[in-house]
């Protein structure tokens, strides 16, 4: 485990390998906290890759599950209520687009 820890890639390394070596890690750095030895730079170093790695890969996969709900959602909606809220978008881009050019031509 510990020459996993030391060249994991994180490219390669799937959301439980990477809880797992973080855990590793941090047992790794306790114990040489516990011995009273000074904790080499590449723990600290690998664990703040690891920790960030884990982060950014939660977020991700939290921000695609809100995309999907949303997705669902709107999925449910009525057609009519899917049109009125289309044509508030496009009226609110015509208006941007008028402010931006006033000679430009309103579609009917």
């Amino acid at each position: 485990m510990l020459n996993e820890f030391k060249s994991f890639n994180v490219e390669r390394a799937n959301d439980e390998e990477l809880v797992a070596l973080a855990a590793f890690g941090r047992v790794l750095r306790a114990e040489y906290e516990s011995s009273n030895i000074e904790v080499p730079t590449w723990v600290t170093d690998n664990l703040r890759t690891l920790r960030r790695e884990i982060a950014s890969r939660n977020a991700d996969n939290l921000e695609k599950t809100l995309r999907e709900k949303k997705a669902r959602l709107e999925a449910l909606k009525p057609a009519e209520q899917r049109r009125e809220e289309l044509q508030k978008e496009i009226d609110a881009l015509q208006e941007k687009v008028n402010a931006l050019n006033p000679t430009a031509s309103t579609p009917a």
